[in-house]
């Protein structure tokens, strides 16, 4: 769990350059005001409590004396340090440094302005005791300072020190924003509102993560300057600040809610083939409640040795959005987000339609159901196969008449596998009073921008893909503390709690696997995947013989490898993705050809293969996911799909797609009391709390929720490389 930065062993230093001398650069009176307030806001001892003496501002300083309060704070700060500026921003046209503005700056010769990375050099320094520091810039080009092109640009070595968190308020070809008449610049304005009135649904602190993706969330949703961050190591999880926000008085009792019932927890043993049973490579595990007992468990006693030992801990955050403010303002035309013609659907087959169209064809009430999905890019095949099942599921509701006088129509929006667009999403979904539920999206990331805002409008989701536990569990499910971000969000498919054990079983039942090293990226996912694995292994009785830590974008593994090798390794299990677990593979295969490489649902790209080499067979990997095809309950869906001619295969998460989309059908149909032509005023709160009621046996299996939106039915499918393509095993 994230701990406040102490007040008495940290610092800060507020820089800010309002006027100048030179008179082509514009005042920046907002800039004085953001010094004043977030002055005001940092010692608060509500916020953070510095002392007096522990803030130090400097309003018009010249360059050494900025300098020099760098160097003072950062030899005097033994927790965190942290240095704002906020004025104007250039770019030096030969070396493309960032150069901040001082009062007496010539833009002309900007060796009369503050060189970033003189800043950065000192934070660098030994002989600096802060173990954490913080930059944050508001100006211009500030994206420079995690991009520059020199041989150590901009961040540079910072972001591969523990504890070290850069945010800037725009890239490193964007200016900054000061509107007029706005009392501080935009992108501080953000920060303060923050730290004034704290984050909805964020945790007690609010760590620098938590506190990015609030900021991009919100100046996004606005149309303003995208901020960015880079950081090193567990650096996001530095909380500087404790959360204001204090949510209304609610009375309702999530905990009354109906649970499965023991009969709900595997409704799939009569249905899998005898040998499933016994075969390690397809694990039932505790569903609902249950699974999310065992972990927090087994997380306990992980959260204790990682504090003695100073582990790097999984930061996640949920992100956070403006959105009654924002509908009128978004630079967007909205058909943009439609793909060709504006219909909201593919040219893959079987497209549904645009809403007006379907209620002059239909004299009845026509409700639409959105689906966020990648329809474009690399992972457009993923997201065909969910928005084509999502839309079988609906033809096949509205054939039957489902629910008299009601007609389902499916409203598809393209997000690019993007948080930024799946935010724009849903915010047209909400905009769209027809939609009553969105299926989707694919991507973790892409569902953290958009739960905010359709938890604003109570406006339910359920995706079939989303595998990342803090979507339903909070930010410190893996330290044992369960608490649900936003009751609008469900999924059908396990979370990632379910595919460590699947593996470990795998590896060390069946694989005979006995000795693993275990390496992560350094990332939220792949430093979680990581964790849960070690803890399974060692239930399993395997030893774990030693770990690496990488940097995601690390492809030369030589260290690695012969760690693993000089230790005995017969299994490396790595937490990360397929473009970095490839090499891997192909070198370790190459210094041994007996060790077997394994992970997560990240490796599961049949160009795994190709970049991996020969040497990648019987390499693993696990979903959280059942196989379609292995499922008796799943030939109609597969055989209908297959009828219909979709291009696009339904992929892994197809049938999900299904199940989600008929969870809305049927908690519409249970829950909305339709009266004439208009949906109910209330209608997406009594589809969502119908939502958390409904169950019923779906194409992958039982169909339902848990108290903390989960799946009742966690099951994990093993995948391994076979005639150089995975197959579920």
């Amino acid at each position: 769990m994230s701990e406040l930065s102490e007040p008495a062993r940290s610092r800060a230093l507020l820089i800010g350059a309002h006027s100048f001398a030179d008179p082509g650069l514009e005042p920046l009176p907002a800039v004085s005001r953001n010094l004043t307030r977030l002055a005001e806001l940092l010692g608060d001892s509500s916020v953070w409590g510095l002392a007096a003496d522990h803030l130090r501002v400097l309003a018009e300083p010249d360059r050494d004396q900025a300098l020099e309060e760098v160097a003072r704070l950062a030899d005097e700060a033994e927790d965190t340090l942290l240095v704002y500026y906020a004025g104007h921003g250039f770019v030096h046209e030969l070396s493309n440094e960032l150069y901040l503005a001082l009062p007496r700056t010539n833009p002309q010769r900007l060796y009369s302005a503050l060189r970033y990375q003189d800043i950065r050099e000192l934070l660098l320094s030994p002989q600096t005791r802060a173990r954490r520091k913080v930059v944050i810039l508001d100006c211009c080009w500030s994206g420079l300072a995690l991009h520059g092109t020199m041989s150590a640009p901009g961040l540079g070595g910072m972001s591969d020190i523990s504890g070290t968190f850069v945010l800037t308020a725009t890239s490193e070809t964007r200016t900054a924003l000061a509107p007029p008449g706005e009392t501080y610049t935009a992108f501080t304005g953000e920060l303060i509102g923050a730290l004034e009135q704290g984050i909805p649904q964020a945790p007690p602190l609010l760590t620098m993560m938590t506190l990015y993706q609030h900021l991009y969330g919100s100046l996004v949703a606005k149309g303003r300057p995208t901020p960015q961050q880079r950081n090193g190591n567990t650096a996001g999880a530095i909380a500087l600040a404790r959360n204001r926000y204090r949510p209304p008085e609610d009375t309702s009792d999530v905990s009354a809610q109906d649970e499965p019932s023991e009969a709900d927890l595997d409704p799939l043993a009569k249905e899998e083939p005898p040998e499933a049973k016994s075969d390690p490579s397809v694990k039932d595990e505790p569903s609902g409640e249950a699974a999310a007992d065992k972990a927090a468990d087994t997380a306990e006693s992980r959260s204790a040795r990682r504090r003695r030992g100073r582990l790097s801990r999984r930061t996640v955050v949920v992100l956070s959005a403006v959105l009654a403010a924002t509908l009128g303002t978004l630079p967007v035309t909205w058909d943009a987000f439609f793909d060709e013609g504006g219909k909201g659907g593919s040219s893959d087959g079987g497209g549904s339609g645009d809403l007006a169209s379907a209620k002059n064809r239909k004299n009845n009430l026509v409700v639409g159901i959105g689906v966020s999905v990648p329809l474009s890019g690399d992972l457009a095949g993923l997201g065909k196969g969910i928005k084509n099942s999502a839309e079988l599921a609906v033809e096949k509701a509205n054939d039957d008449a489902f629910v008299p006088g009601v007609t389902f129509k499916v409203q598809a929006l393209d997000d690019k596998a993007q948080p930024a667009t799946g935010q724009v999403n849903a915010t047209k979904f909400v905009a769209d009073p027809d939609v009553v539920g969105v299926v989707g999206p694919l991507n973790a990331s892409v569902a953290g921008a958009m739960q905010q805002v359709l938890f604003a409008a109570h406006l339910p989701q359920i995706s079939p893909a989303n595998s990342a536990p803090e979507l339903t569990l909070g930010t410190d499910w893996l330290g044992g503390t369960r608490s649900r971000p936003y009751d609008t969000y469900f999924r059908t498919v396990a979370n990632d709690m379910a595919q460590a054990p699947a593996a470990a079983a795998y590896l060390y039942g069946k694989d005979e696997r006995r000795r693993a090293f275990v390496i992560d990226d350094k990332q939220n996912y792949g430093q979680s995947m990581a964790e849960m694995f070690k803890a399974a292994f060692r239930e399993e009785g395997g030893t774990i013989v030693g770990q690496g830590h990488v940097d995601y974008e690390q492809r030369d593994f030589t260290d690695e490898v012969e760690r693993a090798r000089s230790l005995g390794a017969d299994v490396v299990y790595f937490g990360g993705e397929y473009p970095a677990a490839a090499p891997l593979s192909k070198q370790v295969h190459a210094a041994d050809p007996d060790i077997r490489v394994a992970g997560g649902d990240g490796f599961l790209d049949n160009r795994y293969a190709s970049l991996a080499g020969s040497g990648a067979a019987g390499d693993i990997c696990t979903l959280g996911a059942a196989a379609t095809e292995s499922l008796k309950s799943a030939e109609r869906f597969v055989t209908d799909y297959k009828k219909a001619g979709h291009a696009a295969s339904y992929g892994p998460y197809g049938g999900y797609a299904y199940d989600a989309t008929w969870a809305l059908i049927r908690a519409f149909k249970e829950g909305v009391h339709v009266t004439g032509e208009k949906l109910p005023s209330t209608a997406r709160e009594d589809l969502r709390k119908a939502v958390q009621e409904v169950r019923f046996d779906g194409v992958m299996g039982r169909v339902g929720f848990d108290r903390y939106g989960d799946a009742v039915t966690q099951r994990a499918q093993v995948y391994q490389v076979r005639d150089a393509v995975w197959k579920p095993v």
